[in-house]
């Protein structure tokens, strides 16, 4: 989940945010120095390697929910440098993802003392917490796939973005996964997980970026399950953070 990897923040709950891009020009951090770096048409390693740089996160302890139709999952989220863990309150789960350049360690265990545990393989695929999030969205790892490529230009919630295609060398929930980076905010603003046939079967959306302790952070973020060839949600999933704390206890 950038999913998750641009770092969480404060948002109001999605009943009350302002439509997308009029919150975000209020939120608006200034990313001059940064998008004098980039190239008018970054390459999917120029955008990778950009991103990698940026992902630094700072030492906080994040509290919020997901929620996933009827049910409330409240959250944990501590996050500092390249790692993020996620402790889920209402059961014995807690998931750290360490970011590094060749790809994302992800790991679960059932509770402080416990050993953590490697998700490889077969797993990475399966949903986390019975949501419709599974454990590969949290890595990010797309955003590495070798075979990727600037398929054009696009405008996603009225900001221009720029559009990625990237194809899976190792076994994943999706045939291809496309995704939109804003050319203001340099941040992603949507990804779609792509069955086969090229229908988006999952969509991630992110709702609110707003700036916090002196970071980009993502406030709210949705994630539906899609009936292929639709844009109609089979189901869907909301990550949202009410408050932030600086110390992680990492």
């Amino acid at each position: 989940m950038m999913l998750i990897g641009v770092g969480f923040g404060l948002s109001a709950r999605s009943e009350d945010l302002a439509p997308p891009a009029a919150r975000l020009k209020a939120e608006k951090k200034d990313t001059s120095t940064w998008t004098a770096k980039i190239p008018e048409n970054p390459t999917p390693r120029q955008m990778r390697n950009f991103l990698w740089r940026t992902l630094v996160m700072k030492d906080l302890m994040l509290k919020g929910r997901v929620q996933s139709g009827e049910r409330k999952i409240p959250m944990l989220v501590r996050t500092r440098d390249r790692m993020i863990q996620f402790e889920f309150q209402d059961r014995p789960l807690q998931i750290r993802v360490r970011f590094a350049p060749e790809g994302s360690l992800i790991q679960k265990r059932a509770k402080p003392e416990s050993e953590w545990q490697v998700v490889t393989g077969p797993e990475k695929t399966k949903a986390v917490a019975g949501t419709d999030l599974a454990y590969e969205d949290l890595g990010i790892d797309f955003l590495r796939w070798p075979d990727a490529k600037l398929v054009g230009n696009d405008n996603i919630m009225m900001l221009d973005c720029w559009t990625y295609e990237a194809n899976p060398p190792v076994e994943s929930n999706y045939a291809k996964v496309r995704y939109w980076i804003s050319k203001t905010y340099l941040t992603m603003i949507r990804a779609d997980g792509l069955n086969a046939k090229g229908q988006a079967i999952k969509r991630f959306t992110f709702n609110s970026v707003i700036e916090a302790e002196d970071t980009v952070v993502i406030g709210e973020m949705k994630v539906a399950s899609l009936t292929p060839g639709t844009d109609v949600s089979a189901s869907r999933t909301f990550v949202q953070i009410e408050q932030v704390e600086k110390g992680s206890g990492l």
